[in-house]
């Protein structure tokens, strides 16, 4: 059975914090939540207590950070919750920090079929996790921004582009971005529904939408729930890397230099 659904308010309460910061879990992807028919969040409280747990003990306690001040673990990075798969991987069960690790070892003990599917290379978690390029899918008709963005791609990021929606269907089957920019122009032409599509494609499992706003637009509003940030355009590389690195993961290079410390 689920535990009780909380309002937002109420959960706010027993945090100890305001409404909006609950908000802002929930809308970061950090707190699980559904919504009512008339549009209002609820959450379980079962969910409420395991964030605050694993939260417990860290030196960082603001009201925007106290759940995200630790690394994500791979089932927070690559969904809002765990889903059904999540729940019954080795990896879950166990809370183990890094599940690429403990692949190798359970796989040989007859529970291959207890992970998640697809190759770990491939994985967004995998690569941040071992400092690789993160994958970013821009779908833009913007020549200039397309051109700008391409001569900035760094160790940070690795862009792809798309100009309609049929194109970055086909890239996300081969690219597997961790993030997708969508300018506005497009979900003006192809609409909202766009971004649920995208939420939804089991081949793009732990990817972020960020919507890019043009500047000076009036009277466009995002209903999405699926949406990670906005941005206005034009934007930089660099704005895309500082909505990347709001997701703690701890690399291998920082495990590294803790043991050499």
């Amino acid at each position: 059975m689920s535990s009780p659904l909380l309002t937002t308010g109420k959960a706010a309460r027993m945090c100890s914090v305001k409404p909006d910061t609950v908000l802002k879990w929930i809308k970061k992807g950090v707190l699980p939540a559904t919504r009512t028919v008339g549009g209002h969040y609820r959450v379980e409280e079962e969910d409420l207590h395991l964030v605050l747990t694993q939260d417990e003990g860290s030196e960082e306690r603001s009201e925007d950070n106290v759940l995200c001040s630790r690394p994500m673990r791979c089932w927070e990075y690559m969904s809002n919750s765990p889903g059904a798969d999540c729940r019954e991987c080795v990896v879950y069960k166990t809370h183990a920090a890094w599940c690429f690790r403990l692949v190798g070892v359970v796989k040989g003990n007859g529970h291959a079929k207890r992970f998640c599917a697809g190759l770990c290379q491939e994985c967004p978690y995998y690569r941040r996790v071992h400092s690789l390029p993160t994958n970013v899918l821009v779908v833009s008709q913007d020549e200039s921004l397309i051109r700008e963005l391409a001569k900035r791609e760094s160790d940070a990021v690795a862009f792809r582009f798309a100009r309609r929606g049929y194109d970055a269907s086909a890239t996300i089957a081969v690219f597997r971005p961790a993030f997708v920019v969508i300018d506005q122009v497009i979900l003006e032409d192809l609409g909202m529904a766009l971004l649920d599509a995208l939420a939804s494609d089991p081949r793009a499992r732990g990817t972020r939408i960020i919507v890019a706003i043009r500047k000076g637009s009036m009277g466009f509003h995002i209903n999405g729930r699926s949406v990670y940030a906005t941005i206005q355009e034009p934007f930089q590389a660099d704005e895309i890397v500082a909505l990347v690195n709001r997701i703690p993961i701890e690399t291998m290079e920082a495990e590294s230099a803790a043991a050499k410390a």
